[in-house]
């Protein structure tokens, strides 16, 4: 594995803007901070990720692209994933150590910044450097643990599939499910109802004693369908 490089990735043409990247907000402090840089380097991290993301998996949902997201850019991911900046950045922080932040969410925060320095000082490919620099090609490759946590979860039996599937839907922000009574058959002591449960484009049917447990059956038997097409 190649050493992170002393040096940052971008050579800056204003390195004011990198200093202030750099400052960790404290209690009576003259010069500016980087809340602002950090402001801006947040989204830029949200959009060159969710960007490549999107190229690179194109069947994820929403969802999975939501969870796969947020592990790449939460503040635990950037935390797990500052060591690779390399000692520019670690030494280059002015602020910590005096009481003035946490340490491991000033240290994203001031990642952050650099990202919306390098932006606004070289445009997109120096913003791109420091991401190729924080993330390496398997971050986009292997999946998450939270992504397949969020399979297992949709996937194991459940006594609510209708809750699930409902859950599903506002999940990936689409039409609420709708159920169907399509049929009742035999006797009166025993009648047997068959209902249709939509969502999504799909319809799956189901049929049970009640009309609750065909609604149920129903929501299951969508769910299969709907989470066999689900990574």
């Amino acid at each position: 594995m190649t050493p992170p490089s002393p040096t940052p990735p971008h050579t800056f043409r204003d390195p004011a803007l990198l200093r202030q990247a750099l400052t960790v907000p404290c209690p009576n402090r003259a010069e500016p901070d980087n809340q602002r840089l950090e402001f801006l380097g947040d989204a830029v991290l949200g959009v060159l990720v969710a960007e490549r993301l999107f190229l690179a998996h194109p069947e994820l949902d929403e969802g999975g692209l939501t969870i796969w997201h947020d592990a790449l850019v939460s503040t635990q991911g950037l935390a797990a994933r500052l060591p690779r900046l390399g000692a520019w950045f670690e030494e280059g922080l002015d602020g910590l150590g005096k009481g003035c932040h946490r340490a491991e969410k000033a240290k994203v925060d001031a990642c952050e910044a650099v990202i919306g320095a390098a932006w606004l000082d070289g445009g997109r490919p120096a913003a791109e450097a420091i991401l190729a620099r924080l993330y390496v090609e398997a971050d986009f490759g292997e999946p998450p643990a939270a992504l397949a946590e969020a399979a297992a979860r949709l996937r194991a039996p459940d006594a609510n599939p209708k809750g699930r599937l409902l859950q599903f839907a506002q999940n990936n922000h689409i039409d609420l499910p709708a159920y169907t009574r399509l049929a009742m058959s035999g006797p009166p002591h025993a009648p047997r109802f068959r209902v249709a449960a939509t969502c999504a484009g799909r319809t799956a049917e189901g049929t049970g004693p009640s009309l609750k447990k065909a609604e149920t059956a129903a929501a299951q038997a969508l769910l299969d369908c709907l989470t066999e097409e689900t990574p």
